[in-house]
């Protein structure tokens, strides 16, 4: 494909349609097709079939995509580094945020950032694993602080650590659950999992059975920190939550940790990168805050 094409692939699925794909890149809709045609008799391969909202992916198209957006990522980024090495303050990082990465770690981060790089832009996002992993492979997003994947998940990602944050069991302020001493008598409850089944909200599950009880089921799932903390004030529910960030949660929500016997294993916050794929002198520095941050805590 040449750098054309794999241009107008990315604009197309980002925009759902090719009218739209062609005004953002300033192109009449018959070039923009003529260059998907063309595109497509080179692969060999249908990328696009339309619908009646637009036009879809298909499922090889799908993975073409994830290639293209990292060549475009990777295009960008070579043009930021070299600005960046001339000293121009140009640019941008984009850093993925675990809720306690985001309160804890990136606050103090940033303000020593600004120091050196007043002018780069530092685009934040929010994210767990493994939603959070696609778009650092795909090159869009330069670094990822929050808790560590499964080894499995973390195909062509290198993972630093950083500091390691135990686990609590948290419920309303006002819950009798508060007089629960044991995981056992927590089966029963109403539990929040923060995040995916397979994400780290989901880490309450292995101790109940380690300790030889029934794990309970989490019948409802939040990926917004803020709704799960409003689900456990109000309706007295239960989910885990890293103690790092419960001190400063439990001065704004009616929360409280349950003190049972059981040790859930501590969360290892990491920082992750693309593997094979040296960061901008800009984020490279940010990285360099992040880690000052973590050695101040």
């Amino acid at each position: 494909m040449k750098p054309q094409h794999i241009q107008v692939l990315v604009a197309i699925a980002e925009h759902g349609s090719l009218r739209a794909a062609a005004r953002s890149l300033g192109k009449s809709q018959p070039a923009l097709t003529q260059s998907l045609k063309q595109a497509e008799e080179e692969l060999g391969i249908a990328l696009f079939y339309r619908t009646s909202r637009g036009v879809e992916l298909t499922e090889i198209g799908e993975r073409v995509l994830g290639r293209a957006r990292s060549i475009t990522a990777e295009i960008a980024r070579l043009e930021d580094e070299v600005a960046q090495l001339r000293g121009e303050q140009v640019g941008a990082v984009s850093v993925c945020l675990s809720p306690l990465a985001a309160v804890r770690i990136m606050p103090r981060a940033l303000t020593l950032f600004r120091k050196t790089h007043p002018n780069i832009e530092v685009r934040l996002s929010s994210g767990l694993f493994p939603g959070a992993l696609k778009p650092l492979r795909e090159g869009s997003t330069d670094l990822i602080i929050g808790p560590a994947p499964p080894n499995d998940m973390a195909r062509n990602i290198t993972v630093e650590h950083l500091i390691d944050t135990p686990i609590n069991v948290i419920t309303a302020a006002n819950s009798p659950l508060l007089q629960a001493r044991s995981l056992g008598e927590l089966t029963d409850a109403q539990w929040i999992m923060i995040g995916a089944p397979t994400g780290p909200g989901d880490i309450f599950h292995q101790p109940f059975i380690d300790n030889g009880f029934t794990p309970p089921k989490a019948l409802t799932t939040s990926d917004s920190y803020f709704g799960a903390l409003s689900l456990v004030e109000s309706l007295g529910a239960l989910c885990t939550f890293p103690s790092l960030l419960l001190k400063v949660m439990s001065n704004s929500w009616k929360i409280a940790p349950i003190p049972i016997r059981e040790e859930i294993p501590p969360l290892r916050i990491s920082l992750m990168t693309r593997a094979g794929h040296p960061l901008t002198p800009a984020a490279d520095k940010l990285a360099m805050c992040i880690r000052r941050q973590i050695g101040s805590m």
